[in-house]
């Protein structure tokens, strides 16, 4: 399970610039990372969509499986405002232990009546 992270906690999306998939092309165009419940998802953002409806369908596919690839190993990412952002994985939850602590022994054992000479003084 994948989670979207800031050095303030997690956060539910993300940005990388598109120079890191493809130089010439898509220099300062962003693409989107968001975090679906722990499924990362790519998409080109909104602003860019005019300029990006020159390539087909399937180059821009293509852009955003090797953006997945990047991103999955470690590319830098950032929020909107510019903080950097990172994937981490996240480790499920354990469950607690059904093992129970024993309470700890006492100090002095109390013995019945008649068994106090087998204390050690």
């Amino acid at each position: 399970m994948k989670r979207l992270v800031t050095a303030r906690g997690p956060i539910p999306a993300a940005q990388m610039d598109g120079y890191l998939i493809e130089e010439g092309l898509l220099d300062g165009i962003m693409i989107q990372v968001s975090d679906r419940g722990g499924n990362l998802e790519m998409a080109f953002a909104d602003r860019d969509l005019r300029y990006l409806s020159q390539f087909s369908a399937t180059q821009q596919a293509q852009w955003l499986q090797d953006a997945m690839l990047h991103c999955e190993a470690g590319c830098a990412l950032e929020t909107a405002d510019g903080k950097p952002a990172w994937i981490i994985d996240e480790v499920p939850q354990r469950l607690p232990s059904p093992i129970k602590a024993m309470r700890p022994a006492r100090a002095t054992p109390e013995l019945p009546p008649g068994l106090e000479f087998l204390r050690r003084g």
